[in-house]
C-alpha cells in the first residue's frame, strides 16, 4: 500500500510538471525582458535614403602656361638708341593759337649774337638756336649765356655739312658720319653748359631726305625743324626788307628762321620785327611753344 501511494505521488508530480512548460510555450505567462532580445537593426535596403547634394566644383585658378624652352641660345637684346623711329619733320606750328617761333642758325662768325641776346633779353623772349658744334667751340661763352638765359638749342650738325650734298654738290654723308656731325655737336654743346640740343635737329641748307629723317631718328631727334619763313637776310637782304617780309609773312604757328652771322642784317632787323609782330597780337616764343599741345 505504502508503495502504491508512492507511485501515486511520483506520477501526479510528473505530470504537473509537464502541464507548467506546456503554459510557459502558448504565451499565457509574462513576456520576458526586451533586453533578452534585440530589435533587429533596419538594413539599407528596407530604408533608401535622400542623396547627398552634390559639392560644387572648385574650379583652379589658371596659371599661364610656362614658355616653351628655347630651341637655340637667344641673341642678346640690341639697345636702340631712343627715338628709333624717323624724325618728324616741321614747317609750322600750332595754327589755332596766335604764336610765332624765332630761331637763329649758328654756324658762321659770332656777328651780332649778342646784340640779339641782347634785343631777345629786353623783350622778355626766348628763342630758339639752331648750333653747329665749330660755332659753339668758337664762341663758348654765347652759348652759354644762351643757355642762361633760358634759350632753347636745335642741333645744326658740327660743320654745316649738307647731309645729301644737294646744295653742296657733293656726296650724300653716309650715316656714320652723319651720326657722327650729330654726337660732336651734342657732346660739345653738353660739356660746356650741360644742356642737350635733343630732341630737335635742323639740316644745313634745309637739305634732307627720307634717309636723313631715318638716320637723325635712330640717334634721338624725334622733329627736323625746318622752317616758315626765311627772313632772307643771309642773302644780302637790307634790315629794311627783312622787316617787311618777316611781317607780312606772320601768321599763327610760323617758324622764323634767323641768322646770327655778320652777313646778315637781321640783328639790326629784330627789335622792329618784335615790335611789328606784338602789334598784330602774335605772341613769340622758341620752336617747342609753337607745337601742338
Amino acid at each position: 500500500m505504502t508503495r502504491r501511494w508512492s507511485w501515486w505521488v511520483a506520477l501526479t508530480g510528473t505530470l504537473t510538471l509537464a502541464a507548467l512548460g506546456c503554459g510557459r510555450g502558448n504565451g499565457s505567462s509574462l513576456p520576458e525582458s526586451s533586453a533578452a532580445s534585440p530589435s533587429p537593426s533596419p538594413t539599407m535596403s528596407a530604408q533608401p535614403t535622400q542623396p547627398a547634394p552634390p559639392t560644387p566644383a572648385v574650379t583652379p585658378t589658371p596659371f599661364p602656361p610656362p614658355p616653351p624652352e628655347p630651341l637655340t641660345t637667344p641673341a642678346p637684346a640690341m639697345t636702340l638708341p631712343p627715338g628709333a623711329s624717323p624724325a618728324l619733320v616741321i614747317r609750322k606750328g600750332d595754327t589755332s593759337r596766335k604764336i610765332v617761333a624765332f630761331s637763329f642758325d649758328a654756324g658762321a662768325d659770332a656777328g651780332f649774337a649778342s646784340q640779339i641776346l641782347d634785343t631777345l633779353a629786353a623783350n622778355g623772349i626766348h628763342a630758339s638756336f639752331g648750333m653747329t658744334g665749330r660755332w659753339a667751340e668758337r664762341n663758348p661763352e654765347l652759348l652759354q649765356r644762351m643757355v642762361r638765359e633760358g634759350h632753347h638749342l636745335i642741333n645744326h650738325t658740327y660743320d654745316h655739312a649738307s647731309m645729301t650734298g644737294a646744295s653742296t654738290k657733293t656726296a650724300p654723308l653716309t650715316r656714320e658720319q652723319r651720326w657722327e656731325e650729330l654726337d660732336r655737336t651734342e657732346t660739345i654743346v653738353a660739356q660746356l653748359t650741360g644742356a642737350t640740343t635733343k630732341p630737335y635737329f635742323r639740316p644745313p641748307y634745309g637739305d634732307f631726305d627720307a634717309s636723313v629723317n631715318e638716320d637723325v631718328g635712330a640717334r634721338g631727334y624725334a622733329y627736323n625743324v625746318l622752317w616758315t619763313v626765311d627772313s632772307r637776310g643771309w642773302m644780302g637782304w637790307s634790315a629794311g626788307a627783312i622787316i617787311q617780309r618777316c611781317l607780312e609773312q606772320a601768321e599763327p604757328g610760323a617758324i622764323y628762321v634767323f641768322h646770327v652771322g655778320s652777313a646778315s642784317q637781321d640783328g639790326p632787323a629784330l627789335q622792329a620785327i618784335i615790335d611789328g609782330l606784338r602789334g598784330q597780337g602774335y605772341f613769340i616764343g622758341a620752336v617747342p611753344d609753337v607745337l601742338p599741345r
